[in-house]
C-alpha cells in the first residue's frame, strides 16, 4: 500500500504496515504460525511487490505497443502443468 500511495498519503503505507504486523502477532498468538513464518511471509511480500514493480513498466512496453490497448496475464496451475496466459485486448 506504501509503493501504490504514497503520493496521496503516508497513512495508507502505515495502516497497511499495522494490518500486517496485527495478522501477523495474531497468527503467532493463535499457534497457527511461527516467528520464521511471519518474518519468511513478510519478506516474500515485500520482495514480490519490489519485482512486479520493477518487472511490470517494461513488460507493459512489450505488450503493448499501440495506444488504448489492453493486455492481462493470469498464472495458472492445473493438474501439476503450471503456467501463463496472456491476453490482449482491444
Amino acid at each position: 500500500m506504501r509503493r501504490e500511495y504514497k503520493d496521496k498519503s503516508p497513512r495508507y503505507g502505515i495502516a497497511g504496515y499495522i494490518m500486517a504486523i496485527g495478522t501477523g502477532y495474531l497468527r503467532m498468538y493463535n499457534t497457527k504460525h511461527w516467528f520464521n513464518d511471519v518474518v519468511a511471509g513478510a519478506g516474500f511480500g515485500i520482495l514480490s511487490t519490489t519485482l512486479a514493480y520493477k518487472i511490470y513498466p517494461p513488460l507493459k512496453k512489450m505488450l503493448l505497443v499501440r495506444k488504448g490497448k489492453n493486455a492481462i496475464a493470469v498464472p495458472f496451475y492445473k493438474n501439476s502443468v503450471a503456467g501463463i496466459l496472456f491476453a490482449s485486448i482491444l
